[in-house]
């Protein structure tokens, strides 16, 4: 049993870095895309074209090309940077996920031996919280953002409630890790 628990924390481990790394790629990349964007949009709107005009990140949508195909700067612009800010956020959840699991097995610089009950892995766990609840919250200010500026007939967009659930899901999870925490310390005090 516990052979299959450490193959599952390695996978873990593996599959946190990796998903990271595609999103902070995709951050960059967007951003890219913004700078591209304000300097020269001819390379970038013919990109959107080839997409079918429509801006997509975590679950939101927004047509971005008006008619006459050209790119609308009051939908592309807060949808690319609300796109940025999510990606991340995300980028960090997946950060501090791998950082918990090497925290806890006692691999890190800061980690305080091998136990999971640590204050990094806390303050990890409450900022895994944190990121998930501000996604959405994100989403939903772009949305009225585009809505307030163009207008509300070219948005396409769904926003799920799935990363508030998760992140107070989160959150309480961290108040136990804090209790862990201190019993941690109290063990440790009697030895």
């Amino acid at each position: 049993m516990h052979i299959g628990n450490e193959k599952l924390n390695k996978a873990s481990v593996i599959l946190a870095k990796i998903i990271e790394v595609f999103h902070w790629v995709a951050t960059a990349l967007l951003g890219a895309s913004l700078f591209i964007y304000f300097f020269n949009d001819s390379l970038l709107k013919y990109l959107i074209n080839v997409g079918n005009g429509e801006f997509s990140f975590s679950g939101y949508s927004v047509n971005i090309l008006n008619k006459s195909g050209s790119i609308i700067t009051g939908a592309f612009v807060p949808a690319l940077t609300a796109g940025i800010i999510t990606c991340g956020m995300t980028a960090m959840i997946f950060r501090n996920i791998y950082l918990i699991f090497k925290t806890a097995d006692g691999k890190t610089k800061f980690s305080e031996g091998a136990t999971p009950f640590q204050a990094n892995n806390v303050r990890m766990l409450r900022e895994i919280g944190i990121f998930a609840i501000s996604i959405p919250i994100v989403e939903f200010i772009c949305d009225i953002i585009i809505k307030l500026i163009v207008g509300v007939d070219l948005i396409e967009s769904s926003i799920s409630v799935t990363g508030i659930v998760l992140g107070i899901a989160v959150l309480c999870l961290s108040q136990f890790f804090v209790y862990g925490t201190e019993l941690q310390r109290d063990s440790d005090g009697l030895l």
